[in-house]
């Protein structure tokens, strides 16, 4: 009480103008002190992720070091720091060995001497330099936490010619409850296979923690993971088709399109050979002419055993002789033939389309009273028929086009209700609370100005009013009224009667303003 009086004293011997100067600068101070509770605070960046406790425990050391703020979420392996600092303290963590890194690279090559290896020893110190490479190289993708790296490169057996191929395995952890998707996983395959000479992508194997295999040995198991991302093509440019052909009709919010797409998974190939007997070809032919003559001439006289006796003279043959003489001649032909054959291979890769269903919503009309009107299902029928010529429909296959008409919600009111209760859901506390204050702290400052003006008119410039014994305040929050001596009088005008209530009633004033705050506290 003596306090209040001591203030009030003090506050009635200053001047207008230091007291306007008093009361701008605590206008300025509340302006100042509500800034600053209440101003939003600089967001938060990710530093790091997937920390262990005693990793994360080193880093927080270092930022306190730094005199950096953070926030440690999660289970602690999570650190938070403002925006601004992400990039900077990143450097400096880097310069100073943090976050340490999981697995060993190429420096492992530059640990011993070559001298004291032998040709496995280096061979494998190799081999873990390069698996420990690539696993930093993986971690460093988003979403990523712990990456291992199997990589087995067979040595060439003794008297052989052919060599095994090498083969990988890599074992993902993602962080949070993120998943490794096919995408990710075909894009580390071609990672690994890149980086390990003589390996191919179909013998790179990605699994996840959990044990889904995501990408396996195999070009099938490849081509398998390709069509979830065929499908979603195709469902979304027959979507878009859809879109772009019914927009100028019924108009741009006033239709919806889903498109559900079936590939075919397998593979065929097909191998035919014909023949035509009909159709014949020559293909060789070989002509062959024999002529053959054969002459033979007979003696004159007999031949008798006197002519074979030595001492006897031999007959000489004359040109009268007679002769006789045969002549054989062949001509023979050979003509081969082909007959016409057709051998064709076909093959038919997964990726076609098995099946396809389209679903249209199409918006009805409105009059002008606001009644809505569905479309008639003539109109539907010719929308269907739009859409199975866009999306090129074939009954064979069992495809379905579905075109219905229902009420559409309007998108203006449902963004402006959403809106406002947004707005009111986000609406600053600090107002509820403010509020009150600068009120209070005008009505205090314009009752101690009036106050001194008063001092200066002169006497019974004012008369007096009496204030009635049954007043109709009451202390807010609470059932109790403010209960005022009879006696008091009050000048006229709201200030007055503020004024004369503080100076005569302080206890009760008090009660008043707390309550005050504390209704605006909480709202």
């Amino acid at each position: 009480m003596d306090q209040f009086a001591s203030i009030k004293a003090t506050l009635a011997r200053l001047e207008p103008a230091k007291l306007a100067g008093l009361i701008a600068a605590a206008v300025a101070v509340l302006v100042l002190v509500a800034w600053v509770a209440f101003r939003p605070a600089e967001p938060k960046g990710l530093l790091y992720a997937g920390l262990d406790p005693a990793e994360a425990g080193k880093i927080a050391q270092h930022l306190d070091e730094m005199k950096v703020p953070y926030e440690a979420r999660g289970d602690g392996g999570t650190i938070m720091v403002p925006v601004s600092e992400v990039a900077r303290v990143r450097m400096e963590l880097a310069a100073a060995g943090l976050p340490h890194q999981e697995g060993a690279g190429y420096e492992l090559l530059d640990s011993e001497s070559p001298m004291n290896m032998t040709s496995f020893m280096q061979r494998v110190q190799w081999l873990r330099a390069l698996e420990g490479e690539l696993s930093r190289t993986i971690v460093a993708l988003d979403g990523v936490r712990v990456a291992r790296v199997h990589i087995v490169m067979p040595e060439r057996d003794s008297f052989s010619r052919d060599s095994a191929k090498p083969t990988a395995s890599v074992a993902v952890v993602m962080g949070g409850v993120m998943r490794l998707s096919k995408r990710q996983a075909l894009a580390i395959r071609l990672l690994v296979s890149g980086a390990v000479p003589g390996l191919k992508q179909e013998d790179v194997s990605v699994l996840d923690p959990s044990g889904v295999v995501l990408a396996a040995t195999g070009s099938d198991a490849l081509a398998s993971s390709q069509l979830d991302d065929r499908e979603a093509g195709i469902e979304q440019q027959l979507q878009q088709r859809v879109d772009d052909l019914l927009d100028p009709l019924v108009g741009r919010a006033h239709v919806r399109t889903e498109v559900t797409v079936k590939l075919d998974e397998s593979r065929e190939i097909t191998r035919e050979e014909k023949f035509d007997p009909q159709s014949q070809v020559e293909r060789s032919k070989q002509t062959q002419v024999d002529s053959q003559t054969t002459e033979e001439s007979k003696p004159e006289q007999a031949v008798t055993v006197t002519q074979n006796i030595p001492t006897q003279p031999q007959q000489e043959a004359t040109d009268n002789a007679p002769r006789n003489a045969t002549t054989n001649s062949h001509k023979g032909e050979t003509v081969n033939y082909e007959i016409n054959t057709v051998r064709s291979e076909r093959v038919r890769e997964p990726g076609e389309i098995a099946r396809l269903t389209v679903a249209v919503a199409v918006d009805g009309t409105t009059d002008s009273h606001g009644v809505f009107h569905p479309r008639s299902q003539a109109e539907l029928d010719r929308i269907r028929d739009l859409v199975r010529s866009a999306v090129g429909y074939d009954a064979k296959r069992g495809d379905q086009v579905t075109v219905d008409t229902m009420p559409f919600l309007p998108p203006d009111s449902v963004l402006a209700e959403v809106g406002g209760v947004a707005a009111s859901a986000n609406a600053p506390s600090w107002m509820t609370i403010g509020v009150p204050a600068g009120l209070l702290l005008v009505v205090g400052a314009g009752a101690i100005l009036w106050r001194r003006r008063q001092r200066g008119r002169p006497a019974g410039a004012l008369e007096p009013v009496a204030l009635s014994s049954s007043p109709s305040l009451m202390i807010p929050g609470t059932a109790q009224p403010l209960l005022l001596d009879t006696d008091v009088t009050i000048a006229p005008g709201p200030l007055a009667n503020l004024h004369l209530l503080v100076e005569q009633h302080p206890d009760e004033a008090l009660a008043l303003i707390k309550s005050w705050i504390a209704e605006g506290s909480a709202a």
